[in-house]
């Protein structure tokens, strides 16, 4: 009977250990959203249809425009670079690729629903000059509310003389403030044929077209007062992402971590009590 209760107990406790890690791994996979004036994780605050609308929203607003780019802190969401310095080779020397950012030339949503075949203009710049390049295209998809993602095929760009160069691209997005119109991401980006390389790491970028005013209605005394925002930037991605949501996701996260302290103390205690 001892030896029923001790398995008992030990099982139990491996079980509330995993809700734990399946709790913590929900906080880590899931996108934060920034929409007028509030931040949330997407799990507690939309669905997968309302992120969905939100994105080709602000797509289709974007389509003709430029879209800023540099790499970013992961945490704060605060620019450290303009643009991606990418360290490729070739067979005689070393340079840097530098990705300076994008225009945005048109959007389609794909017949499932589930996403958008996006066409990219990149602004690549290597040795002092612009290479030609061919148009990127990419497949951005929103299988489900916590999990957005984009890949871009390659596309070729004559970098050097002697060859053609491919490109591709690989982004897993967490970060969307559609109040800004910025969006973060971790990416990988490879380069090979005639030069070589690649780059991971996380970056923003930064939708020029004015966002749509929000409007906010706030309740006070039963006056209904109606709070219009609107939102001018400067051009440049370093001045727009001063860290006016810092304090914001900061809370978000704290409150996720929060979550799952709570569940592992509740796991534990119920192991206790067995």
């Amino acid at each position: 009977m001892k030896k029923y209760a001790v398995g008992l107990a030990v099982l139990s406790l491996a079980l509330g250990l995993s809700s734990v890690v399946r709790a913590e791994q929900d906080s880590l996979t899931s996108v934060l959203v920034c929409r007028a004036r509030q931040c949330a994780i997407t799990n507690y605050s939309m669905t997968r249809g309302f992120l969905y609308n939100k994105i080709a929203q602000m797509l289709e607003r974007n389509i003709g425009k430029s879209v800023l780019v540099c790499e970013a802190d992961p945490v704060s969401h605060v620019c450290l670079t303009e643009g991606v310095q990418i360290p490729a080779e070739t067979a005689f020397a070393q340079s840097n690729i530098n990705w300076t950012g994008l225009k945005l030339i048109d959007v389609k949503m794909t017949k499932s629903g589930q996403g958008f075949d996006v066409v990219w203009d990149h602004k690549i710049q290597t040795n002092g000059t612009y290479p030609n390049c061919q148009l990127g295209l990419s497949r951005l998809t929103v299988p489900f509310v916590d999990k957005v993602e984009m890949t871009t095929q390659d596309f070729g760009c004559r970098i050097t003389e002697t060859g053609n160069t491919a490109i591709n691209a690989t982004y897993n997005i967490d970060y969307l403030d559609f109040d800004y119109g910025f969006m973060g991401a971790y990416y990988t980006v490879g380069v090979g044929e005639a030069v070589r390389g690649d780059k991971s790491g996380y970056l923003l970028m930064r939708f020029t077209a004015k966002p749509e005013t929000t409007t906010k209605t706030i309740v006070q005394e039963e006056e209904i007062i109606s709070e219009k925002v609107s939102v001018t930037l400067e051009p440049a991605i370093l001045q727009a992402t001063a860290p006016v949501r810092n304090q914001e996701m900061s809370a978000v996260l704290a409150e996720t971590k929060t979550t799952a302290d709570t569940v592992k103390t509740n796991q534990i205690e119920k192991t206790a009590e067995i």
